[in-house]
């Protein structure tokens, strides 16, 4: 709301990507392992302690999530005529 754009949740995300073209095999496999890990009592505990909030979800959802973040970003340069210098 103070930047001028209401309705608008700011959340710092990472993922992981593989490059376009890799087979489907490699990218549910490395979804498994990472999805596994994730849920290793260590893992959550430290990620729990530094305020990560891990989603472990699937590629297709993971996708989804990337194109709604292109959509709303893609608005929010469009409302403030954000450019690269």
């Amino acid at each position: 709301m103070e930047s001028g754009i209401p309705d608008y949740d700011v959340v710092g995300w990472l993922g992981v990507l593989a490059p376009a073209g890799t087979p489907r095999e490699i990218v549910s496999r490395l979804n498994a392992e990472l999805t596994r890990i994730l849920r290793l009592p260590e893992i959550k505990d430290r990620f729990s302690r530094d305020a990560i909030q891990p989603a472990g979800n699937s590629p297709e959802e993971f996708a989804s999530f990337l194109e709604d973040e292109a959509a709303k970003w893609s608005k929010v340069i469009q409302v403030t005529g954000f450019k690269v210098e």
